[in-house]
């Protein structure tokens, strides 16, 4: 008896559960992305003139520039070297 008691609960509870639940609603859509933003202006090492500086800070630009240049010859250099090497036949 105590059984059927249970098992009738049971039913009864899952019979009602869908009822209780509330549906979701759908998700909002998201909002497009923002548009690129126009290329800042130049700054840092990358602006002006190389080799004519007269002040400490253009002279330490200056001195920078050329040695990323310098890094990246030697970075071609090596990549060319690489690739004469790996060719395949």
């Amino acid at each position: 008896m105590a059984r059927m008691r249970t098992a009738a609960a049971l039913v009864a509870c899952l019979a009602l559960a869908p009822a209780a639940c509330k549906p979701m609603s759908p998700r909002p859509a998201n909002p497009p992305p923002p548009p690129p933003e126009p290329p800042a202006a130049k700054t840092g090492i990358e602006a002006g003139p190389v080799g004519n500086s007269s002040s400490a800070l253009g002279k330490s630009r200056d001195a920078a520039v050329r040695t990323r240049d310098a890094i990246q010859k030697y970075q071609d250099d090596v990549a060319k070297q690489a690739d004469e090497v790996f060719k395949n036949p």
